[in-house]
């Protein structure tokens, strides 16, 4: 794709993607400054703390984006920099912000020295803001063979930032998507690892009340203790598993995760 044919994309993404949060106002709303006064719905009341926020047509020049490529040392692919110069915007992870009074936001809350030497462009963070979402420059300028790959930014303090290699990294990392352009078309049709993970959580919990008779966390803590009553659970939630493609190890960090539903 060439440049242009990547902003276009990026343009419909963000039109798309705002059109539907904004069904929910409140996840379009946030306690903006009068320094993004330029992002402030036009509908909005300023006196209110909490204003809803609009889309922006971004005006970066190419020289802040070099200021950019020097500051995080690496060379913007050119999806990721048409992510970045098309629109100014507020969204959260998995998307990262990129407001008018702070441009780049997201890429600079992600950024790591050690990722990037490794051949990883740090560009956001999951939703829950526990890993760190990166796209794999193995194949540039073959940006379609860039997948987007993620790594629980925990395990960045076991290394030596000196020492450790790309093949420690590459171990550690976890396939996301195909590429930039597939990621954010699964977040707007909720195909994304975030999405699905918080779906096969609320089936989860849906199983354990309906076909488990179960009414809080607590109940469920009994039951997991007990060997035979845990294996009942685990047989009413095959269906689920098999569904989202949940190991034995992932579902047992969702029955324990239940403790802090608010759900039940």
């Amino acid at each position: 794709m060439t440049y242009a044919e990547y902003q276009e994309y990026m343009r419909n993404f963000f039109e798309q993607y705002y059109q539907k949060l904004s069904q929910e106002e409140i996840r379009v709303t946030l306690p903006l400054e009068e320094e993004e006064k330029e992002m402030w719905s036009d509908d909005v009341n300023p006196n209110d703390e909490w204003k809803k926020w609009k889309l922006v047509p971004a005006m970066i020049s190419d020289g802040e984006i070099k200021k950019l490529e020097k500051e995080i040392g690496v060379e913007l692919p050119l999806s990721l920099k048409a992510f970045l110069t098309v629109t100014h915007h507020c969204f959260d992870n998995p998307i990262g912000r990129n407001s008018v009074a702070e441009h780049f936001q997201g890429v600079k809350n992600a950024w790591n020295p050690v990722l990037v030497r490794c051949g990883y462009l740090p560009f956001a963070w999951d939703e829950d803001g526990y890993f760190i979402r990166c796209i794999r420059l193995e194949k540039m300028p073959e940006e379609e063979k860039c997948g987007i790959y993620q790594i629980d930014h925990e395990v960045l303090f076991d290394f030596d930032e000196d020492m450790v290699t790309p093949e420690e990294i590459d171990q550690r990392m976890v396939f996301i998507s195909e590429n930039l352009l597939t990621y954010l078309d699964e977040i707007l049709h909720d195909r994304d690892c975030d999405s699905l993970r918080k779906a096969s959580q609320k089936e989860v919990l849906r199983v354990l009340k309906e076909e488990c008779g179960l009414q809080n966390y607590d109940e469920l803590s009994d039951k997991i203790d007990d060997d035979e009553e845990f294996d009942k659970i685990i047989t009413a939630l095959k269906p689920i598993q098999k569904q989202y493609s949940i190991s034995d190890d992932d579902l047992e960090e969702i029955l324990w995760s239940m403790e802090y539903s608010t759900d039940w």
